[in-house]
């Protein structure tokens, strides 16, 4: 079930409150380092989903004390941008950033309602993980790469043709406002969903049997 009693609710609130606060330092602690084993996947899905600029270099670097994700990009092709042409060019070069705590908050949040949520045994649990893995990874991956290839975009938008409408941009925007952590709501929502309804049907197949 996904509705808790008064009492399973309370606990339920302190248990997310400190897997929150013990998932929040681990994150901050660790922050460049455990955002920087992302850059490789990061990079593969940018290459999959953007034909429009390469990759030239995508890192984690430290700036005045705030850590940053980077990516400096180039045209991979030309490409029509209003009444102009972006011609490619080994001088042309586009960097976009993004704090590099944005990779983690929807894990933390994420991670948090999984363990704060009561479970009946290992066996719901292991689902909910399972579950829950996939999509998180989704939410990281349509969340920082995606605010980056956007920036890029909008760098040529606002040059050369800045009364076109970016929908890159405006998913930047949604996801600023609160949307990573709407979508890992949802991400740790689906999965509990999903452990409660491995529960439930090996209570009965156990019970028919």
């Amino acid at each position: 079930m996904l509705v808790l009693p008064p009492d399973s609710a309370q606990r339920a609130l302190v248990r997310f409150v400190g897997a929150a606060i013990v998932l929040a330092f681990a994150a901050v602690a660790f922050q460049a380092q455990l955002v920087g084993t992302t850059m490789p996947l990061f990079r593969a899905w940018l290459g999959a989903i953007d034909d429009t600029y390469r990759t030239v270099d995508l890192s984690v670097l430290d700036v005045k004390g705030e850590f940053v994700v980077q990516r400096i990009a180039t045209p991979a092709h030309p490409h029509a941008m209003g009444e102009h042409v972006v011609y490619t060019s080994a001088d042309t070069r586009l960097t976009s950033q993004a704090a590099a705590g944005l990779v983690l908050q929807p894990l933390v949040l994420a991670l948090a309602l999984l363990i704060a949520w009561p479970w009946q045994n290992a066996v719901e649990l292991s689902v909910r993980f399972a579950v829950a893995t996939p999509l998180t990874l989704l939410v990281v991956l349509l969340d920082v790469p995606m605010m980056l290839y956007g920036f890029t975009w909008y760098q040529e938008i606002s040059l050369l043709d800045p009364d076109r409408f970016s929908p890159l941009a405006c998913w930047a925007d949604v996801m600023n406002a609160g949307g990573r952590f709407a979508l890992a709501v949802v991400a740790a929502t689906l999965s509990i969903f999903a452990g409660s309804i491995s529960i439930a049907r090996g209570n009965l197949a156990a019970s028919s049997s």
